[in-house]
């Protein structure tokens, strides 16, 4: 073997232990919260337009698998709502509600100290009692900025597809789409 070749083999050998090495894949596990700063959508029930409005913090946790920089995996997200005194039809909407979100997720980290990630939450669920509560789901898109050890820094906007209201015996479609602003801090961890 002549030394052209053997320099290459050499090289090509150690390029592969180093992609080996970073190729390790690892569990993550990723606890966040946040504020909803503002949420905003309109419907139309019986010709009459209604304006809804919404704020309040948020927590959870993802729960996923990272190789390479890719990120995938399980959200869990719980919030409280304070949403705007909003009367349909001689009914008061207005108060507080507990919201839970279960969804799945998928994301890049940059190696230029910045992460992107897309969710969607397949059930979304805000309840004021057990009589008086939204279903839907939750399309996200996040944006995280990792210069801090061991934090992100994040903001999110979020579309929320609300596809049922009940209150009392009563199940109306709202046809109500809202759209929000989230930011927050979230801890990534890959073990």
């Amino acid at each position: 073997m002549n030394m052209n070749k053997k320099t290459k083999l050499t090289g090509l050998i150690f390029g592969l232990v180093l992609m080996a090495n970073t190729a390790s894949a690892s569990l993550l596990i990723e606890p966040h919260v946040g504020y909803n700063l503002n949420a905003s959508g309109n419907t139309t029930e019986n010709s009459v337009a209604h304006e809804y409005s919404y704020k309040g913090g948020e927590y959870g946790a993802r729960l996923g698998y990272q190789v390479l920089g890719f990120m995938a995996g399980l959200d869990y997200t719980h919030s409280s709502m304070s949403l705007d005194d909003v009367t349909v039809s001689g009914t008061n909407y207005g108060g507080s509600y507990d919201r839970n979100e279960v969804g799945i997720f998928v994301g890049y980290n940059l190696p230029i100290l910045l992460r992107g990630w897309g969710a969607y939450y397949f059930k979304s669920k805000a309840e004021k009692d057990s009589s008086n509560y939204f279903k839907g789901n939750t399309f996200e898109l996040g944006l995280g900025f990792t210069a801090l050890p061991f934090l992100s820094l994040n903001a999110m906007y979020r579309i929320v597809s609300w596809s049922q209201h009940q209150y009392g015996a009563t199940s109306v479609d709202p046809s109500l789409t809202t759209n929000e602003i989230v930011i927050g801090v979230s801890l990534p961890l890959n073990i």
